[in-house]
Formats: C-alpha cells, sequence, structure tokens
C-alpha cells in the first residue's frame, strides 16, 4: 500500500486553522474543547490521527468528526489505532480480532457490536460479525478508508507520527502511524511538521509536561497530550490566526475533576519522573497507600501510590509518575489526578505535580 498525500484547497473566509492531537476515543475531552476554543465553521480543524481505540467513546468520537466533515472543512490523517476499522474489510485473521475485542471491552469494533446490539463470546463466529459490521457501519468504515497518511498545506505538513525528510510519497504507510520517540531522531523540515502519537509527557524526564513540544529551530510540533491513555492525559490544541506558530494560542482540556487549591506552596527545588520506557521498580516497604520503591534503571528513589503499581511475572511496574512539588497561589483551579493520605497529585497549566496543601473540592470549577 502507498502513503496517500492529501494536499487541500481550503475555502474562502478561513479565519483560524486549528491543529488537534489524538482524540483516542473521548469525546467528552472533544466536545469540551471545541466548546472552549469557541469552534465554527470559520476554522480549517486538523486532527493528528487515533480518533478512535484508546477511549470510552470510539464510535461516538468517529462519528462525531464525520458530522463535523460532512459541512465544515475538516482534515484527518490516519492513526494506527484507526486502522482496526480495516480489519473488518479482511476476510482472516478473525480470532485473533476476537480475542482482541475481548481483551478490552472497548474500542471501535467493540462499540460497533454493543450499539448493534450483537453480543461476542469466546465462540462468537467473528466472521459473520464482519460482515454484519460492514452493511450497518458502512459509511464509518469508508470514512476511515479515505483518511490520508499526509496532509500538506502551504505551510503546513500533518500525519500521525512522523515524517521523514525527501518526497513524501516514497514513505512507508506504516513509517508515517508509527515511529517512537520522532523528535530524538534529528530531522529538520522547510515547513512546520505537526505529529501525535508519541505522548509529549515522555520527552522530559524532569518535569511531565502534557503541553505541545516545539522545537522552531526544527520545525516540528508534537501534540498528543495523552487523552485517554495517561492519567493525567489532554486533548491538546494550537490555535492560528496567521501563519506563524509564535503567535499560536494554545488550549487544552481534560476530563479529570476539577478543585480548588486553599494554599500557596512554592515550586520544588528538583524533581524526577518514571515514565513507560524506565518503569521497572523494585518495592521496599508499604506506608499507608504508598509503597516505597527503587527505579530499577536510575536506582532513584520514590513514594509511589501503591494503586499506581501493578506486578507481573513478578516484576513491578508503576504508571508515569513524578515527584515534582509543583508550584500553585491560592484560589488557582487544578485538574485532580489523585488524592492520596500525603496530599494530592494535580494538573496545573499542563503540568502535573504535588500539592500538599488543602483543597476545595465542593464547587464546580471551570478549569
Amino acid at each position: 500500500m502507498a502513503v496517500t498525500v492529501m494536499r487541500p484547497v481550503q475555502p474562502e473566509g478561513i479565519e483560524r486553522v486549528v491543529i488537534i492531537g489524538d482524540l483516542n476515543g473521548n469525546d467528552e475531552a472533544f466536545t469540551r474543547l471545541l466548546a472552549k476554543i469557541g469552534y465554527t465553521k470559520k476554522d480549517a480543524l486538523f486532527i493528528l490521527g487515533n480518533l478512535v481505540e484508546e477511549g470510552p467513546d470510539s464510535l461516538r468520537t468517529l462519528r462525531h468528526v464525520m458530522e463535523l466533515a460532512a459541512t465544515n472543512p475538516v482534515y484527518t490523517v490516519l492513526g494506527d489505532r484507526d486502522i482496526i476499522c480495516k480489519e473488518l474489510l479482511r476476510n482472516d485473521r478473525n480470532e485473533e480480532l476476537l480475542r482482541y475485542v475481548l481483551s478490552r471491552k472497548s474500542g471501535l469494533i467493540y462499540d460497533m457490536c454493543v450499539n448493534s446490539n450483537i453480543e461476542l463470546k469466546p465462540d462468537t463466529n467473528m466472521f459473520f460479525v464482519k460482515q454484519s459490521l460492514r452493511v450497518l457501519y458502512e459509511r464509518e468504515i469508508a470514512f476511515v478508508c479515505a483518511m490520508p497518511h499526509i496532509i500538506e498545506t502551504e505551510h503546513f505538513l500533518f500525519a500521525h507520527a512522523q515524517i521523514l525528510p525527501g518526497r513524501l510519497e516514497d514513505m512507508n504507510p506504516n513509517e508515517v502511524i508509527r515511529a517512537d520517540a520522532f523528535l530524538d531522531k534529528g530531522f529538520s523540515f522547510d515547513k512546520y511538521v505537526f505529529v501525535g502519537y508519541w505522548p509529549v509527557m515522555l520527552y522530559n524526564r524532569f518535569r511531565r509536561d502534557s503541553n505541545p513540544y516545539i522545537v522552531h529551530k526544527r520545525r516540528i510540533v508534537c501534540m498528543n497530550g495523552g487523552i485517554s491513555q495517561k492519567r493525567d492525559g489532554q486533548l491538546n490544541a494550537v490555535i492560528m490566526r496567521e501563519p506563524d506558530i509564535r503567535k499560536a494560542e494554545f488550549v487544552y482540556e481534560d476530563t479529570l475533576p476539577k478543585a480548588k487549591v486553599m494554599n500557596s506552596q512554592p515550586a520544588g527545588e528538583y524533581s524526577h519522573s518514571i515514565t513507560a520506557a524506565d518503569n521497572v521498580v523494585i518495592p521496599l516497604r508499604v506506608v499507608d497507600d504508598f509503597t516505597y520503591c527503587k527505579q530499577d534503571k536510575t536506582d532513584r528513589n520514590f513514594w509511589i501510590p501503591t494503586s499506581f503499581l501493578t506486578k507481573k511475572d513478578g516484576v513491578t511496574y508503576s504508571d508515569d509518575i513524578t515527584d515534582y512539588q509543583i508550584p500553585v497561589t491560592l484560589g488557582d483551579v487544578v485538574s485532580v489526578i489523585a488524592a492520596t493520605s500525603r496530599g494530592y497529585l494535580i494538573k496545573k497549566d499542563g503540568i502535573t505535580g504535588w500539592y500538599y496543601g488543602m483543597m476545595d473540592t465542593s464547587g464546580t470549577f471551570a478549569g
């Protein structure tokens, strides 16, 4: 299969260009974000793939995007999770697909089955299920199959995971939709390249930052804030009224509960984080709802909420976590990731850290 490149001509009257990172099947965050930015038909909306799979509302998210695209200038690139839709067009790999869907009990195909009152069991004939879904969801399947790998405009390039220097059409499709740590490959471009896929917080080992990660010198913008993938994930948007990203507005939305801090606290003097790349830990002792652990790769010690730990085949793994003491001011509204006996793990302005003061959780706060 060859790479598909779309070069759209935008209609007259466009006032803003809006770029949104991976939706990851989270229609609640997508809907809230559109409302927060005041999205209208005068916005050219670019979505960087992975409309589905990770979150709770894959089918609803896909249909929401389709509804917008039917009347508005909406452009989406194909993500590595979106191709699950193409499995419905295959006549083979039926048992593998059934095991995948049953193991997750979520995602696009699972949502399609629930929405159509199709019950999946370990002995379900997935071949016949596929035949039914092809008919019932012909429009959804066609929409996903028509999504290009790359979108190029006069000023920007959009892809799910990466762009390689050279002729776009010469790339391998798998290279476009899957690429770990794209920034670490050292590429630079003449146009700004917007990508998703790799959660942006994985690029910073010392501060957990979910905001768009921009390297102006190399003209690369990484957008995946990890909504539905990480406990502190968010859905990021970049908004431009002119093609100068240095004048852009950055907005995010998450679905975490909001609260108001009742005390000010300064930033900690140092911080370190555990991410998926180095999440093997050695538990040393347990005190209340925390476990004192040594990070296997670095020998650094962390107090980690025990609920963040999982054990498999004798090895203990930690969810992404930081020991950063985040600066806050009395009255700040923050997102609450976890409430523990030692304080609150919160997010403010896209940054995750620990807050050790009193918290007002009694009201409905806009964050």
